[in-house]
């Protein structure tokens, strides 16, 4: 087994229509449901943008509302160093973040378009490798697996 079949993928930012100055609705990273892992990324891929991005950071709280928001009184994980630009087209990136230091127990990329003529693309996936490996689809929340 390789190890990137032992990982477990979940969504962070589904596929969606464009977004125009406002915030992308964001997935609640649960970690209990990625327990043991030491690390996770956050992996983001843009689509076409006219814009710089207005807010790209992850986030952390004790507490959640719902599966999109974070309750309590959210703390800054990380932000972008630089947010994405009206040049950033098709281009990815990533947020990793070091599990082994004190966290919260849940996490949320944060993403809010800027105010263009369209706006832009995003969708984004958290990446960790929990303690339980497994290569088996279900296990790692995926659609399925396959393998050549």
């Amino acid at each position: 087994m390789r190890p990137i079949q032992e990982t477990k993928i979940l969504p962070a930012i589904l596929p969606g229509a464009i977004v125009d100055n406002a915030a992308f609705v964001s997935q609640v990273i649960d970690l209990n449901d990625i327990e043991g892992a030491g690390y996770l990324e956050f992996l983001g891929q843009l689509g076409a943008t006219d814009v710089a991005m207005a807010v790209l950071k992850v986030m952390e709280s004790a507490v959640k509302t719902d599966a999109t928001t974070l309750g309590g009184v959210p703390v800054l994980v990380k932000a972008a160093t630089a947010l994405p630009g009206a040049t950033d087209d098709n281009k990815p990136f990533v947020f990793g973040v070091d599990l082994r230091s004190p966290r919260e127990r849940y996490l949320q990329l944060q993403a809010t378009a800027g105010d263009g003529t369209a706006g832009t693309f995003l969708t984004a996936v958290a990446i960790a490798r929990p303690g339980r490996l497994s290569s088996v689809a279900a296990v790692r929340n995926l659609l399925f697996a396959e393998y050549v």
